[in-house]
């Protein structure tokens, strides 16, 4: 993979060249760099030398599941089980229904999945940029670098439109995916920081989750460190875990993905003015989307750790109701 300090300077150069041009520049390739060396020793005593391919080194998707479908209507959504009238499916909105005309897309190695949408447009900044349509561009960035790279994506969502966290989930798992992140944009911050507010949600109870919530982290926080802006964060910014009453993953996102690797991660503070007009921009919407790929490809195929581990302090206050049931109106799906 690209190392750190590289990815960065191309993604920066990629944004002075769609500045300075007024066009967007291609992304760079992240997964085109040579596979670990491995030699291997005949009877005869002669060494070979043999270079994994990047794609050589993706693992497979789970092949225990049953997989997701587009509906006619475009609507990703998981599947439960066929019947004789088509498929029986997870609905926006957390319900099950069966489609008959539906789109098989089997099994995939990556779900992302783009925050709020619809009716829920999560946080706005002061210019009006809202973060469903953020999270959602550079979901699309991150998807287009992947599957550029032989890596099989999916979107939980590819217009706007709500989605319950349960269906969310319920895509990751029946996708068989190995890695799984929602994008977000952060609001309310603690206050003024010298440095990036990016931070990302892990499931306790998973290393693996762990691991690619502090991969996602080193490749986003290098990148928007880049950048020149009036940085505000969290006081505990940086890769962290969040439990409820229960014990458990407080965030629903996570809790109902378990099983699946999964990471909610906060890119930046779209609450903040100066970070709003960066994030404004497609050029930087699509670096951030590499970043994105960068990470999860590190995390599919290498054994990295991960950096940016704190410990959370205790917070009281909710999360916000978003992606509950509650209201929730299911699109047309055949």
């Amino acid at each position: 993979m690209i190392h750190r300090a590289a990815f960065v300077g191309l993604c920066l150069a990629f944004v002075a060249s769609a500045c300075s041009s007024g066009g967007e520049a291609p992304l760079p390739a992240l997964g085109s760099v040579p596979g670990p060396t491995i030699e291997s020793t005949t009877s005869t005593t002669s060494t070979t030398t043999t270079t994994l391919s990047f794609v050589e080194r993706l693992p497979e998707p789970r092949s225990d599941v049953p997989g997701i479908v587009e509906t006619s209507t475009g609507v990703m959504a998981a599947i439960v089980a066929p019947t004789a009238d088509g498929l029986t499916i997870v609905t926006p909105c957390g319900e099950q229904t069966v489609v008959a005309n539906a789109r098989e897309l089997g099994t995939k190695l990556v779900v992302l999945d783009p925050g709020h949408g619809g009716s829920e447009p999560g946080a706005v900044g002061e210019g009006g940029l809202r973060e469903a349509d953020l999270n959602l561009a550079v979901a699309r960035a991150a998807a287009a670098v992947l599957e550029s790279d032989g890596v099989s994506v999916a979107l939980t969502r590819s217009t706007d439109m709500r989605l319950t966290l349960a269906a969310r989930a319920a895509i990751a798992k029946a996708a068989g995916a190995r890695a799984f992140v929602s994008i977000h944009h952060n609001a309310a911050p603690d206050g003024p920081s010298d440095n990036p507010g990016t931070e990302v949600w892990y499931q306790v109870d998973d290393p693996e989750s762990r691991r690619l919530a502090g991969i996602i982290y080193e490749d986003v926080f290098t990148l928007m460190s880049g950048y020149d802006a009036d940085w505000v964060a969290d006081t505990d910014a940086g890769v962290k875990f969040r439990l409820n009453s229960r014990g458990t993953d407080y965030y629903g996102i996570l809790r109902n993905s378990a099983g699946t690797p999964a990471a909610i991660a906060e890119l930046a503070f779209i609450s903040n003015p100066t970070e709003e007009q960066l994030l404004a921009s497609s050029a930087v919407q699509r670096a951030e989307g590499a970043a994105v790929a960068s990470a999860v490809e590190r995390y599919l195929t290498t054994a990295d750790a991960g950096s940016g581990f704190v410990d959370a302090y205790e917070r009281v206050t909710p999360a916000g109701s978003g992606g509950s049931a509650k209201g929730c109106v299911d699109p047309p799906l055949d």
